[in-house]
């Protein structure tokens, strides 16, 4: 999927300006390109440009930035809608629909490094869509180049909130949950308090650190993986009982509940 990409080459198509002479980068959220004569455009200015962007890995995609505007959860972010050309030369939508049917997403300064972890790299920068948990997790205020009101680093927030996000317990990269399934969540360093409505349905499953969970209640998700299978090859992952207290004792750095499905 494109949002788990890093991207380390973006060559700029647009305005005129020779691609090996035309500096990108990413500042947090936000693209910025800087011309020979000293010229700066941000992400606004760059609607409509046509980049080609390279993978690591040598692979190389058409992508177009179509438009761009503040997210609703935090007006700093902006959205950027991309559509990329497929082999017949069609543009067709970057990224998925997210919960609020939106087709964005935006460059985040950084990479993933071989065992899937995230690296502060300025050098470096990939694409994540808000239908992805790369995307979801920074608009849910885990930000990994900032830090919370109270000083903490949100970079292992961040880290904790893939893993959270997929349901990946053994942080391993495997995700047990399926596509709109809701979850509640609170934090250690108060971006998100966790507050409950009251309803009894909604259960504590997990506490999670950088590397996946530190104890489980429960499974998201009986049917993909039963709480006992998983328990049963990870008895680190007991708790006696895993709860909210036992959680936090482990280090946990951010903790869910989820609502089995009727």
């Amino acid at each position: 999927m494109l949002q788990r990409l890093a991207f380390a080459v973006c060559i700029a198509l647009a305005f005129g300006v020779p691609p090996a002479f035309a500096a990108m980068r990413v500042r947090e959220t936000r693209f910025e390109l800087t011309t020979p004569e000293g010229l700066r455009l941000g992400s606004q200015e760059l609607v409509g440009a046509v980049m080609e962007i390279g993978d690591f890995d040598g692979t190389v995609f058409t992508a177009r930035l179509d438009g761009v505007e503040p997210a609703a959860e935090d007006p700093t972010i902006l959205l950027h809608r991309f559509s990329v050309r497929d082999r017949d030369g069609d543009w067709k939508p970057m990224c998925q629909a997210d919960g609020y049917g939106r087709r964005a997403g935006f460059p985040v300064s950084g990479r993933w490094d071989a065992q899937g972890r995230y690296v502060k790299d300025e050098g470096s920068w990939f694409l994540a869509c808000t239908s992805g948990s790369q995307g979801k997790c920074i608009l849910w205020g885990y930000s990994p180049f900032r830090r919370s009101e109270s000083g903490a680093d949100l970079a292992p927030f961040y880290q904790a909130c893939q893993h959270m996000v997929r349901a990946d317990y053994e942080g391993q990269g495997a995700a047990h949950t399926r596509n709109g399934t809701r979850i509640e969540m609170g934090d250690v360093a108060g971006v998100i308090t966790g507050a409950s409505d009251g309803d009894p349905a909604w259960r504590f499953e997990a506490g999670w650190g950088p590397d996946g969970a530190v104890c489980v209640a429960r499974t998201r998700w009986e049917n993909l993986l039963p709480t006992k299978v998983l328990l049963e090859s990870r008895p680190n992952l007991a708790g006696s009982p895993c709860d909210e207290a036992e959680a936090r004792r482990r280090g946990a750095l951010l903790l869910n509940r989820s609502k089995p499905p009727s």
